[in-house]
């Protein structure tokens, strides 16, 4: 499964992918903004889709549910 940082920042999510590339007899991870959803929801479906890992970072909105 592959890993995807998101964050929030000024109003609109961010979405990073970490790919793990070899480098002599270890790893380092390599990192590539990638285009995601702007809500949570869409965001956690498109995880499951790509399967990735959501690994988020910094401060998440609380998102207000409408009756």
């Amino acid at each position: 499964m592959k890993c995807l940082i998101v964050y929030y920042l000024d109003g609109l999510w961010y979405g990073e992918e970490v790919s793990w590339k070899r480098s002599g007899s270890g790893f380092y991870r390599e990192i590539s903004r990638t285009e995601v959803p702007q809500s949570r929801a869409e965001i956690e479906k498109f995880a499951a889709e790509n399967h990735f890992r959501i690994e988020w970072r910094g401060e998440i909105p609380v998102q207000s549910q409408s009756a």
